[in-house]
């Protein structure tokens, strides 16, 4: 961490140009395409700023060279237009998204959800690490492919359903017992910050929804849900024994996937034992029996590990769009990168398309799809796994054409 913070410090000009010019495009391309500043992506911003931060600080210490430096901006920026892109498209209905979420939450979806992820929270206490160690160790087992689709579905939907409950006179105590239980499964999995970025998306996401013409929540409501969310962070990292540095350290590292690359004399050696379809699609490529898939040790964030101290710790830095596209996509197969890119934006497009018009389905995976997008720039895995998810929803969609709308209950 030390070694980082003096990366930080800057000495140029150009690398305050650099940063400055960074922070105003992201602000300037969100007004560009019709969105607030602090929008539903905010995460996807936050997490870019400060990998522009560290690899600036490469090159301003003389670590990363000029043509890595363009590479970086041309694959972040490029993305991040994207998906604003796509996002300003998905909120051209977003009176008919608010609908089908305030349908499903004034129904009995807010009770199977508040059920589900208890049950989640319980899973996590059981399978997760208590001693602050890697969590991703059962994560990589093959039975937990199985939940992690739901998990991945379910958990963006709880943190936006707090914020909606708490718009519901009569589901308002629904409301806190979902925020304290989503925290809950978020932190018991090992997670030592991610849940303020998730609520940070959330209350964006659905004020994104509204137009801005509501107020989400109350000065009552906001102290309530700061006093019960500190509290609840307070005694799980004091028993996962984390500190509040190791808290802040979590946000430095974001760019520590880029450090390991950018910084690195032969930024794909760490890549080199996968083959090209595994790179393009791990889960299809281990689906097939590809070798390479199949090896744990050249899942992309152990591999950097593995080049860094010599053994697989099963711990690692996310899978980071440009660090990932640097290491698996040199050169000309770059465009192979851009071809999954595009698979996966177009998949999200299409989904949004088949699901708005279906209330209950619109409900469910419409914060997913949120998520998923201003997810996938911090990791590449994340892109790969949903675009199986989605490929699965629309054959399921156009298999099915009709689902059942939720009908709201008089409890």
């Amino acid at each position: 961490m030390s070694t980082l913070l003096d990366l930080l410090l800057f000495k140029s000009a150009l690398s305050w140009i650099l940063i400055a010019t960074a922070l105003a495009t992201m602000m300037l391309m969100s007004r560009a395409f019709g969105l607030n500043i602090a929008n539903g992506l905010i995460n996807a911003q936050i997490t870019l700023f400060f990998n522009v931060l560290v690899v600036v600080g490469g090159m301003d210490a003389g670590l990363v060279a000029d043509d890595r430096v363009l590479h970086f901006f041309l694959v972040e920026f490029g993305f991040l237009a994207a998906i604003m892109m796509v996002y300003r498209s998905m909120l051209k209905h977003r009176a008919q998204v608010l609908a089908a979420l305030k349908q499903f939450f004034e129904g009995r979806g807010a009770y199977l959800l508040t059920g589900f992820v208890g049950m989640l929270a319980a899973f996590n206490f059981v399978f997760a690490p208590d001693d602050g160690s890697s969590r991703i160790g059962y994560m990589t087992e093959a039975w937990f492919s199985i939940f992690k689709p739901f998990i991945q579905i379910t958990t963006p939907l709880s943190y936006m359903g707090t914020f909606l409950l708490l718009q519901i006179p009569r589901r308002k105590v629904l409301g806190y017992v979902l925020f304290l239980i989503s925290i809950v499964a978020n932190v018991a999995t090992g997670s030592k910050a991610s849940f303020m970025l998730a609520l940070l998306f959330a209350y964006l996401g659905v004020r994104d929804l509204t137009g801005n013409q509501l107020q989400l929540l109350s000065a009552r409501q906001r102290s309530i849900l700061i006093a019960f969310g500190a509290l609840i962070t307070v005694a799980v990292l004091a028993n996962l024994a984390v500190s509040p540095q190791d808290v802040i350290d979590r946000f430095l590292l974001y760019g520590e996937a880029n450090i390991m690359t950018y910084f690195s004399p032969d930024p794909t050696a760490a890549c080199s034992d996968v083959s090209l379809f595994a790179r393009m699609h791990r889960g299809w490529a281990r689906l097939l029996g590809d070798p390479s898939a199949l090896d744990i040790d050249t899942l992309f964030g152990f591999a950097l590990m593995l080049q860094e101290v010599g053994v697989n710790t099963l711990t690692g830095p996310n899978a980071r769009l440009s660090a990932y596209f640097l290491c698996n996509f040199p050169a000309q197969q770059f465009i192979f990168g851009l071809i999954v890119v595009a698979a996966y934006l177009g998949l999200v497009r299409l989904s949004f398309a088949q699901t708005r018009k279906r209330p209950l389905v619109c409900a469910i995976f419409y914060p997913f799809l949120l998520a998923s997008l201003h997810g996938a720039s911090q990791d590449f895995n994340l892109i790969m796994q949903d675009i199986t998810i989605l490929s699965g929803l629309c054959v399921l969609l156009t298999a099915f054409p009709t689902v059942r709308r939720l009908q709201p209950s008089h409890v």
